[in-house]
């Protein structure tokens, strides 16, 4: 792994463990065994860092809502897409307990935030008409009625992590379980049965 990887690995690790304003440039070096110089060279500051993490999430995003092209997408696809949502919302959760701090901190970070959610909203659509044309999910009655279906799905999978913890609970699998549960209740009204 590189230098840069590294460092971010290292930062998700000690971000989700202790939380952004406990974590210093020098303890993200410290835990890797190099001078604050080296990672400087690679990260000017903590918010360059964090930044990388998002733009690595994004990322991340990017390939996880893609369909395969070969096929059409299944109701196992939305299980999947729902799941992976789950799986990557903890594995950024530091992301997802400090959201509006990390963006109220960051006009940049805001800005691109927004970018990244206005294009996810767009996707959305976009997946929601692969699964119709599949015969997975019904037609929306209305272009009003797709947006609040995102919207829905996107504050469950955005706040999902607080809500869970703000109540005094640990996340565990049977959160993340209860969480996935959320999210399909709410796609269910759209879903096809397989039997019909």
């Amino acid at each position: 792994m590189k230098t840069p990887e590294r460092i971010l690995a290292t930062a998700l690790r000690l971000f989700n463990e202790q939380g952004t304003a406990a974590v210093s440039t020098n303890h993200i070096a410290d835990a890797l065994g190099i001078s604050p110089g080296n990672l400087y060279y690679y990260f000017r500051n903590k918010e360059e860092i964090i930044r990388a993490l998002f733009e690595q999430q994004f990322a991340r995003a990017d390939v996880l809502y893609s369909l395969p092209d070969d096929q059409p997408p299944t109701l196992a696809d939305i299980q999947r897409l729902v799941r992976a949502t789950f799986a990557m919302s903890w594995h950024y959760r530091f992301i997802y307990r400090e959201l509006i701090a990390l963006l109220r901190r960051d006009d940049q970070l805001q800005r691109r935030w927004v970018e990244v959610r206005t294009r996810g909203f767009t996707g959305f659509r976009e997946l929601v008409d692969q699964f119709v044309a599949a015969g997975v999910l019904r037609a929306p009655s209305t272009p009003a009625a797709v947006q609040h279906l995102a919207e829905l799905c996107w504050l469950i999978s955005e706040f999902w992590l607080a809500s869970v913890e703000v109540s005094g609970q640990a996340v565990d699998d049977t959160q993340i379980e209860h969480g996935v549960a959320l999210m399909l209740q709410v796609l269910e009204p759209s879903l096809i049965s397989p039997a019909s």
